[in-house]
């Protein structure tokens, strides 16, 4: 499978990523160093970091996979009415981080904007949504990227449900590039 670029910025797998050069909050870059791996060999996760031609630390890890949001009145409103399921399909954004060295300098929405534009682009399952599972402090940068407050209660009381609708980004792009 072809990975998403966007000019000297691109996705690697986490097996073709230097780990040891990738360093985020403690909790993060212990899931990255320790775990994502075997998520990623148990078929639960995907993991890839975004890195730059000139830079020689990777920018940014995530973890995908796969997963679901319940219907909902704000949901099934963007929604032809013969398309309205119980629920939709979504990608989990299940871990993100941004190097150290890197914070504040726009390389997390750059990846955010390459995983909205890599699934709109290749699409081959279906999927509607993008779901984070946010911590609290990082509310505002997922807000920047245009993820909206879902109404459902997070398990994590530290944590916020956020969605991105993938079909009105899609539809933003075709009318700016078209």
């Amino acid at each position: 499978m072809e990975l998403p670029s966007y000019e000297d910025y691109y996705l690697k797998s986490i097996f073709d990523t230097d780990l040891e050069k990738f360093q985020c909050d403690s909790r993060l870059e212990s899931y990255f160093k320790e775990d994502a791996k075997d998520t990623e060999t148990e078929l639960i996760a995907k993991t890839y970091f975004l890195h730059k031609q000139s830079a020689a630390n990777p920018l940014v890890g995530f973890s995908i996979s796969n997963n679901a949001i319940n219907a909902n009145i704000d949901l099934d409103m963007g929604i032809v009415h013969k398309a309205r399921y119980k629920t939709y399909p979504a990608v989990l954004i299940g871990r993100f981080a941004t190097h150290k060295d890197y914070l504040g300098q726009g390389y997390g929405l750059l990846a955010l904007d390459l995983i909205k534009n890599w699934f709109i682009t290749n699409n081959k399952t279906g999927c509607r949504f993008i779901v984070v599972d946010s911590r609290k402090d990082a509310l505002d940068f997922y807000a920047k990227a245009g993820f909206e407050e879902y109404p459902e209660e997070s398990p994590n009381v530290n944590n916020k449900f956020l969605y991105f609708d993938l079909k009105a980004y899609q539809e933003q792009m075709r009318r700016l590039f078209h």
